[in-house]
């Protein structure tokens, strides 16, 4: 193979909890988060030498300092391959946006130049390696439906969600996400920090209500803080309820919005109705397994 393209989905957080801060300055989480069909495309081509990364989005990192490109750097320190590689990324995912556009695009690369170069990497040891790059990098290696714990690198499969639709509204803000984990330190004693989620009540849960079992759990542990800052999140929060949708949550750190709906054409008014409060996404969870790679 001297070329290869790919999807990279952006992710939802169902639930977001913060338990305490860590030793390594981390903060402690537990989140049940969703793959969902919204997508960046990368496009992979073999050249003689060097890393070189091309985007249609001029917002994004300079290219040294763009995690598409540190992805590709990680995978060749790691290989001892000779780097030789362009990759041009189309952005769809907006950034800062709580969906995880940078790190899908870095598990992505991760995911295609082991398939480009033949490399065999165990996807074990691929997502040991992703999580030098962020917390959110390990899922995106391996997508669909899961509960993460530790700092994110901690990826826990569920049961594929197949059902339901998600009506996403993206207000052009973007939140740091430094920043709002680092307002919320003063508030972690506002919910107790035994009240971990159990495993086998999510997978018996989703297996049993499909999208139905995490609408009951909606939660984010930022979104009060973030909020604070950027009003119109609130809102947007609001106008979803004033149409009758209660199941509505920001996503990460924001600052994206989204509602859980159950039936395509109520989804699709509602998409409608929402037009004029920023970028709209009507979409459903996925789960696009690509992983090719060694055994164990």
């Amino acid at each position: 193979m001297k070329s290869l393209s790919l999807k990279a989905p952006a992710k939802i957080n169902f639930y977001l909890n913060i338990l305490g801060k860590r030793k390594d300055n981390y903060h402690e989480i537990e989140s049940i988060v969703q793959s969902i069909g919204v997508y960046d495309i990368l496009y992979f081509e073999k050249i003689k030498r060097g890393i070189s990364v091309v985007c249609s989005n001029f917002h994004l990192p300079g290219e040294k300092d763009n995690l598409v490109y540190k992805a590709a750097e990680l995978f060749f320190d790691f290989t001892g391959l000779p780097p030789g590689i362009k990759i041009t990324l189309q952005k769809k995912i907006p950034m800062g946006a709580g969906l995880g556009g940078g790190s899908t695009d870095a598990a992505t690369t991760l995911l295609a130049l082991n398939m480009l170069f033949d490399a065999k990497i165990p996807l074990p040891t691929l997502v040991n390696l992703s999580s030098q790059l962020g917390t959110d990098v390990p899922f995106c290696l391996i997508r669909g439906t899961a509960l993460l714990r530790g700092k994110g690198e901690k990826v826990y499969s569920l049961p594929s969600i197949k059902e339901g639709w998600l009506v996403l509204v993206y207000p052009n803000i973007h939140v740091s996400t430094s920043w709002a984990y680092s307002q919320v330190r003063d508030r972690l004693t506002e919910r107790k920090l035994n009240n971990k989620l159990s495993l086998k009540d999510l997978i018996k849960r989703i297996k049993s209500k499909q999208i139905q079992g995490v609408k009951e759990l909606l939660y984010n542990k930022l979104e009060e803080v973030v909020i604070e800052k950027f009003p119109l999140i609130g809102e947007i929060k609001k106008e979803f309820k004033k149409r009758g949708i209660a199941d509505v949550l920001m996503s990460g750190s924001g600052s994206t919005v989204f509602a859980v709906v159950e039936s395509e054409k109520d989804a699709k008014r509602l998409a409608s109705s929402m037009q004029e409060k920023g970028k709209v996404y009507l979409t459903q969870p996925t789960e696009e397994k690509v992983f090719q790679g060694g055994s164990g």
